[in-house]
């Protein structure tokens, strides 16, 4: 079945999909772009990359200008490390988790059939001392209860190495349902807007003097994207990196505010990898007032995204960092408004539609 809206994105959410492990996310993702591009491929890294070929008088066949849009497949997640003599897994997290949001979370560990359910268990507060009690519980402290009696039972159906992710459901909420809760929204996002852009594209072509193509990338979440690979394997004279961004929005936040929800996409200017392209980011503003679209600049130089790994590649390429603000990042209950992502699918596919960057 193939989804498109908030439908494609619970999908997307849904899956699983850490670090190393997104096999899951990438077999959804190829059955909804099969019949809707020109090509697509599995690299070596992983990563998914799918084709829609340009056309028009000054297209040029022998040499056709790519344009790359990218998007990451993987979630942050949990590793299994030990198994202990009493049945309790422990772990190391995959990617950037604040310890705060992980004790009492109902988790899945393993992959496919075999996948169990799980709860991340810690010290209950009344056992706690008084110091234990000021403290987040650091991770080295925390277990998974897989409702195992001992470590013979438990390594019936869990090894070391096993990965977890939240086990969270995906939600609509607020006015008119237009506010989504789920897991992995980072960037399971963009990569339902990567496959929005790609269906339109395919199903309704214009006069396009490139090709673009749809990165659907592994492991950025542990900062060895496979970005890279796939960047060197395209060789795009220009990329848009397509994520989910911190909302620092909450009560007495302030000027610390990164992006407001409601505003649009927000774009980078400078962030820890990357200082973007702002002839390209005055590209994407200036089609934003043509089109009547809201587009918003990120007020934080913090975070960093593929962009880092693919403006280096080759001899360099131009690249633009575009993210939905999303409340509560990498916990179980990312909050994303689906009026943003509207006007950042319509925005990206404008830009490509009336293509006027250098």
């Amino acid at each position: 079945m193939k989804y498109a809206g908030i439908e494609l994105i619970r999908a997307l959410s849904l899956a699983f999909g850490p670090s190393g492990c997104e096999d899951e996310v990438r077999d959804l993702i190829r059955e909804q772009i099969q019949g809707d591009c020109n090509s697509y491929r599995v690299d070596k890294a992983g990563n998914l990359i799918a084709c829609v070929c340009g056309r028009g008088p000054d297209y040029n066949t022998e040499a056709p200008r790519r344009i790359l849009l990218s998007a990451h497949m993987d979630e942050v997640g949990l590793m299994v490390r030990e198994i202990t003599e009493e049945g309790y897994l422990k772990f190391g997290t995959v990617g950037g988790i604040d310890p705060r949001v992980l004790c009492g979370r109902h988790v899945l560990v393993g992959e496919g059939k075999h996948r169990l359910h799980g709860v991340i268990a810690s010290k209950a507060i009344h056992l706690q001392t008084p110091e234990e009690r000021t403290k987040s519980t650091p991770v080295s402290k925390m277990y998974i209860d897989i409702g195992a009696r001992s470590r013979e039972e438990a390594v019936k159906h869990v090894s070391v190495g096993d990965c977890a992710v939240f086990d969270s459901e995906f939600v609509t909420f607020g006015k008119d349902g237009r506010s989504m809760k789920g897991k992995a929204l980072d960037d399971r996002a963009g990569c339902a807007l990567l496959i929005e852009i790609m269906r339109s594209l395919y199903r309704n072509p214009c006069h396009m003097p490139f090709d673009v193509y749809f990165a659907f990338t592994t492991c950025e979440e542990v900062g060895i994207s496979g970005a890279n690979v796939a960047a060197f394997g395209v060789a795009p004279d220009t990329a848009m990196i397509l994520e989910a961004t911190g909302v620092n929005d909450l009560p007495g936040a302030g000027r610390n505010a990164v992006s407001k929800q409601g505003e649009g996409g927000t774009l980078s200017l400078c962030d820890r990898g990357t200082i973007y392209d702002m002839g390209f980011i005055n590209y994407a503003r200036q089609t934003a007032e043509e089109k009547g679209l809201k587009v918003q600049l990120k007020q934080a130089f913090t975070g960093g995204t593929d962009a880092a790994h693919i403006q280096r590649a080759l001899t360099g390429v131009r690249v633009l960092g575009l993210s939905l603000p999303t409340r509560y990042i990498h916990s179980a209950s990312c909050v994303a408004l689906y009026e943003d992502y509207e006007q950042t699918r319509d925005l990206v596919e404008a830009m490509l539609r009336e293509w006027k960057l250098d």
